[in-house]
């Protein structure tokens, strides 16, 4: 166990750089030093299975660093796609959207070869055990997101058939790959086990999904019933002819001008 404290300093540490530098970016103070911050714990935390092998927790710190190009590509590919349509604020040029997509499909192209072909990322002589949850847990969230955005930029958008029909063409996309890899075994990974791990994932998503629908509802209960506890403010009855003399008394008294 004296590995600990190296875990505690190569890992742990700059773990809690990122959100810390993350905080201090978003509140304003020093963008500049947030930025550096996050930027270098993220470094480090990718750096663990170097600095700290020993410990389990640098199999987070490989798959990231292994994930890191295709996920860049993809953040590349989703902006250009986004911005390159008919938007009011930031508009790109007509070919980013072209061009975006080809780095989307370009980025499935490199995870899907993670797993079926022999890229799949291997920790300690056997697959990293967070590739085993990251993969399906992608799939299912992006395919999800994309739909929804389809869905969303026909509905709301403002010609953005276009785009509505790209993130159409790639949410089949990514089906279309889950589909596969729960029926065809990756190099390293067998089709029953990624669907094991699948089914994991949409139990996990549905619980998160249903927990915060009823966390809404009964925060929405709670606060309907405090307000129907509240007691209503009872009418004033109207004045009477003495109440409303003494008012013009006192006007004609204090709310003068002068002759």
């Amino acid at each position: 166990m004296d590995w600990l404290p190296d875990a505690a300093i190569w890992f742990w540490v700059p773990l809690c750089l990122i959100p810390l530098g993350g905080w201090i970016t978003i509140s304003g103070k020093s963008r500049k030093r947030g930025l550096l911050l996050s930027s270098l714990g993220l470094i480090l935390v990718m750096a663990s299975s170097w600095t700290v092998p020993e410990s389990d927790s640098s199999a987070s710190g490989h798959l990231l660093l292994t994930i890191l190009g295709p996920s860049l590509l993809l953040v590349y590919g989703l902006y250009g796609m986004v911005f390159g349509g008919n938007v009011p604020v930031g508009r790109l040029d007509d070919s980013s959207r072209w061009s975006g997509f080809v780095a989307v499909l370009a980025s499935l192209a490199i995870f899907s070869a993670m797993h079926w072909a022999n890229y799949t990322p291997i920790w300690r002589g056997q697959v990293n055990p967070y590739w085993l949850v990251f993969f399906p847990t992608f799939l299912l969230f992006s395919t999800s997101i994309t739909s929804l955005a389809s869905i969303a930029l026909v509905g709301y958008g403002n010609e953005r058939s276009s785009e509505a029909t790209k993130m159409a063409m790639l949410s089949v996309t990514l089906s279309g790959i889950a589909l596969s890899a729960m029926l065809f075994d990756g190099s390293s990974t067998s089709a029953e086990e990624f669907r094991g791990h699948f089914w994991m994932t949409v139990a996990d998503l549905l619980g998160t999904v249903i927990g915060i629908i009823f966390a809404i509802t009964a925060f929405a209960v709670v606060i309907w019933m405090y307000e129907r506890n509240l007691a209503q403010p009872k009418s004033s009855p109207p004045p009477t002819e003495k109440e409303i003399k003494h008012v013009v008394e006192l006007s004609e008294k204090h709310i003068g001008g002068e002759e």
